[in-house]
């Protein structure tokens, strides 16, 4: 990316809620902002009118114009290219800006669950650096190594209340590091880039353990959302229930210590995060009020791989996983539902 941010060139490939929230903050430090996506009334809508982002916090709404596109082919090539799409959807999205990948344009993945490039980058997964749950042929990592992208961590939430209007919700943190960690020139600029508009970005020189402790409240609390129907507060109201998230979280954790990535974190402690932030609906519980795939390899299935590699015991996990994966093929007529 170019030293300043008006010069920066930033494409967006998913505006979905999280792209939009990050397109408002991009354009508020000035730079040039343009949108890659599926073709649907959402980028229809921002294509005709713009953009409104709507603040829940403080009520302000901000309109912003900005170039969109299908493909690669109807858009200037970036400085920057901000990947913000599901788990499954990430092997399309970085095929369809290989063209950009290939000329050295910097890459920037905002995604939940365990990211594909994360065994390559420790010691103690047997020597394989391909995570087959999230990337079974190894697509990902031959076009995204983990030197070539850096990876941000969400701490916000935002929504798409219809085509072309989103509202940022709450939170306002976002994280953003090298997989190899440290904190490089990149990653500094992207954090500046990002420093006027309505998130928080900082730099971290661990993303990894970054990462893992934003999964350990996903683990449990997402897949058991899904199952059950019930919002987080009914989650952690029912004694029973809340005893197998504290487990799944447990077994999550031992997998980060067997990895090398030491949290401090206990279960209590992060079920009380979760607790602060009311009678929310997950993600995953979302998606699966819409008919939508479910994230469960990258947030549930990644893990399990991991415990197999490292021998690490993931009951909990194990049984959660097989549920859901049974309730899925059963809603999409006995099939995996595709990515």
């Amino acid at each position: 990316m170019g030293q300043h941010a008006a010069a920066q060139r930033i494409t967006i490939v998913g505006p979905g809620a999280v792209g939009a929230t990050l397109a408002a903050a991009f354009a508020a430090s000035g730079a040039e902002v343009s949108l890659l996506g599926r073709k649907g009334p959402h980028l229809d809508a921002i294509a005709a009118q713009g953009l409104a982002l709507h603040s829940a916090q403080t009520g302000a709404e901000v309109h912003h114009r900005f170039l969109t596109a299908h493909d690669t082919t109807g858009l200037p090539v970036p400085d920057l290219a901000v990947v913000c799409v599901k788990s499954g959807q990430l092997p399309s999205a970085a095929r369809s800006i290989c063209s950009w990948i290939d000329r050295g344009v910097e890459v920037l993945v905002v995604a939940n669950g365990v990211p594909w490039w994360l065994p390559s980058t420790v010691k103690s997964t047997g020597g394989e650096p391909v995570l087959r749950s999230v990337d079974p042929a190894g697509e990902l990592l031959r076009l995204l190594p983990a030197e070539r992208v850096m990876s941000g961590v969400a701490h916000f939430s935002s929504a798409v209340d219809g085509p072309g209007r989103v509202t940022h919700v709450s939170g306002a943190g976002l994280i953003i590091g090298e997989p190899a960690g440290g904190i490089s020139d990149r990653v500094t600029r992207c954090v500046t880039a990002l420093s006027a508009g309505p998130l928080s970005p900082e730099p971290d020189a661990d993303i990894r353990r970054s990462v893992w402790e934003k999964l350990l409240g996903n683990v449990n609390l997402n897949p058991v959302s899904a199952l059950t129907g019930a919002t987080v507060l009914e989650i952690l109201d029912d004694p029973a229930v809340r005893r197998l998230c504290a487990a799944m979280f447990d077994e999550t954790a031992a997998v980060g210590t067997a990895l090398g990535i030491e949290t401090s974190m206990t279960a209590d402690e992060r079920l009380a995060i979760a607790r602060r932030l009311g009678a929310f609906r997950t993600s995953m519980l979302q998606d699966a009020d819409r008919g939508r795939p479910l994230e469960l390899d990258a947030i549930v299935g990644a893990v399990r791989e991991l415990a197999r590699r490292t021998g690490v015991p993931s009951p909990s996990l194990d049984a959660v996983h097989a549920l859901l994966a049974l309730r899925e093929r059963v809603r999409h007529g006995g099939e995996t539902p595709t990515r």
